[in-house]
């Protein structure tokens, strides 16, 4: 079996990067920063609204603020770490990802997950 190329490591350290571009990038280029199509179209929030809000206060710092802007990011961005040791450690021992689950749970958890936050943003009047 041939060397594996640890794709959620990889995505974890572009995701980190990326949230400490954010902050600096979205205060020099404020009007470039498009708006929400959905919340355009409809008034409403999207599942994501609040997400470039939630980035720029994580690239300053402010956890308590990112997590009010998007809980469910901050979670993501808590257990990215434990995802990135563990893929690096099977890629290391050149272990090939693992078959998703077949198991309605997972699917059922990150869609009430998607859900849950779009509620909560549209309650919140995002």
């Amino acid at each position: 079996m041939g060397a594996r190329v640890p794709w959620v490591a990889l995505a974890c350290l572009l995701g980190a990067s990326g949230i400490a571009l954010a902050g600096p990038l979205a205060r020099l280029l404020p009007q470039l920063l498009p708006a929400c199509p959905f919340k355009a179209l409809t008034g409403l929030p999207c599942a994501t609204c609040g997400l470039t809000r939630c980035c720029i206060a994580l690239s300053e710092g402010q956890w308590s603020e990112a997590f009010r802007w998007h809980p469910v990011a901050c979670v993501i961005l808590l257990l990215a770490p434990l995802a990135a040791a563990w893929d690096l450690q099977r890629a290391w021992r050149g272990k090939p990802y693992p078959e998703p689950p077949d198991h309605w749970l997972p699917r059922a958890l990150a869609g009430t997950a998607l859900v849950g936050t779009w509620v909560l943003q549209v309650l919140r009047g995002m």
